[in-house]
């Protein structure tokens, strides 16, 4: 059971360590869609201006690398994160699917379209954040590998492997860091950020915390965990 207690109206949902990590992924993300956007159209207006912003074809490589480098770092880190500290391998357990999330997913589109009355009860994180999660996590594994690929041919290693190969592992990987932008980017920030009631920023990302009425609302079932006490019974702080 989760003994978290609320102060003054607030819960820490973020520890500092996760805080970091999430910004150095989004920046990190951020600099390798735009440093790899400017070379995949090099040849227009769009291309030419951001590889002059980046200071040229080289310069704009040397950053990609370093962001690539950085991105590859964070996972490491991550991993070591969620599988040795008690507060991550926490995490990660929750961001398991299960049939409930689905379920939620469902009561939600009825709730949604006015087909029925009953609101979803989510726990720590609903089946979009969690879909959101595992996104980021699979499309960086799919982004490094293919970039460690392309990575050879900078390095003149390409006559070891089929021309079909390179082409491939390009398409990939420049499709994979466009779903990244368009599905998550686009998604997430919405989400998190720009959606009624949100608008026009959520600060959990920033402070870690989030409000007793933000997740009685958003996270029903994680609000009454913290809420009960060991012999069963709901357990309402009077302070909150």
């Amino acid at each position: 059971m989760n003994k978290t207690k609320f102060q003054n109206g607030y819960l820490i949902r973020f520890n500092l360590i996760e805080r970091i990590q999430h910004i150095i992924l989004f920046v990190a993300l951020i600099m390798l869609l735009l440093t790899g956007l400017s070379l995949s159209y090099y040849d227009s207006w769009f291309g030419r201006f951001m590889i002059d912003i980046e200071g040229g074809l080289e310069s704009r490589g040397n950053l990609h690398y370093f962001f690539a480098f950085v991105l590859m770092a964070l996972g490491v880190f991550h991993a070591f994160y969620v599988t040795f500290s008690d507060k991550g391998q926490s995490e990660i357990a929750h961001m398991k699917y299960t049939k409930k999330d689905f379920r939620n997913m469902l009561i939600s589109f009825r709730y949604n379209f006015g087909m029925g009355k009953a609101t979803p009860y989510y726990g720590r994180y609903n089946l979009s954040q969690k879909f959101q999660y595992w996104g980021v996590i699979f499309g960086s594994v799919i982004m490094i590998t293919t970039g460690i690929i392309l990575l050879l041919k900078v390095w003149k290693i390409a006559m070891l492997f089929p021309k079909w190969l390179w082409d491939i592992t390009n398409l990939v990987h420049s499709f994979e860091g466009m779903m990244i932008f368009l599905v998550l980017f686009l998604w997430h920030i919405y989400d998190v950020h720009l959606s009624p009631g949100v608008f026009p920023m959520s600060r959990v990302w920033l402070t870690g915390k989030i409000s007793e009425e933000e997740l009685k609302k958003e996270h029903p079932e994680e609000y009454d965990e913290i809420n009960k006490d060991k012999s069963g019974e709901w357990k309402i702080d009077g302070n909150i």
